[in-house]
């Protein structure tokens, strides 16, 4: 049997996390359950986070930092800034269809400061803020950039339109994990995009 590293190890307990909070919810999210979940002795997964709030943190990153990084790379033919706004809610809208509980585990966390007190709901609210910032400039960088590629202006509202569909997405993949409905949802997304577009503001 080949040897799993530590890295991959970690990977695992932080996917096995995400799908345990998922179905569970985060106060249930003991580290005995999610070592089941991954299938591995749970001394393996104290080897690998010293406690469960390090796992936690790896878990917004896996579900922030590295989202981005497993959509599927936006097709060549996708130029300029309308282009790519519809491209990118396409892909991110896949993802969520195809990793329902990844989002399901992103509401849960970032609900996750109104179930503790004190302390721990401010570092809470940090980590929410962080994890805000982290898609909004990460996805404000993708819509500049492809204006600047195609040889657009940059509109003077793109950090509130980036704002904008961040907030779409997450209101539509609510209502969808609610009351499932691929076909209305779908719909909603196009509508998102061209609303998005028809918004975009070049005047000083």
């Amino acid at each position: 049997m080949a040897r799993i590293s530590a890295e991959e190890r970690r990977v695992d307990f932080v996917r096995a996390a995400a799908t345990v909070i998922a179905t569970q919810g985060v106060a249930s999210a003991t580290t005995r359950r999610i070592a089941e979940a991954a299938n591995a002795p749970l001394a393996t997964l104290h080897y690998c986070f010293r406690n469960k709030e390090e796992l936690m943190a790896e878990v917004y990153n896996y579900l922030s930092r590295d989202y981005a990084q497993a959509l599927p790379p936006v097709p060549t033919t996708a130029r300029g800034i309308r282009g790519i706004i519809e491209a990118h809610a396409e892909r991110v809208w896949a993802r969520m269809l195809a990793n329902p509980h990844e989002q399901v585990t992103t509401f849960e966390l970032l609900l996750r400061r109104f179930r503790v007190d004190g302390e721990g709901e401010a570092q809470a609210l940090e980590v929410n803020r962080t994890m805000y910032e982290g898609w909004s400039r990460s996805t404000h960088d993708l819509f500049r950039d492809a204006a600047i590629d195609a040889g657009e202006a940059v509109p003077i509202n793109l950090k509130e339109i980036t704002r904008l569909f961040i907030a779409g997405v997450d209101g539509i993949s609510m209502q969808h994990l609610a009351d499932p409905d691929e076909e209305r949802a779908a719909g909603l997304v196009r509508l998102l995009v061209r609303g998005l577009i028809a918004s975009l503001d070049y005047e000083a």
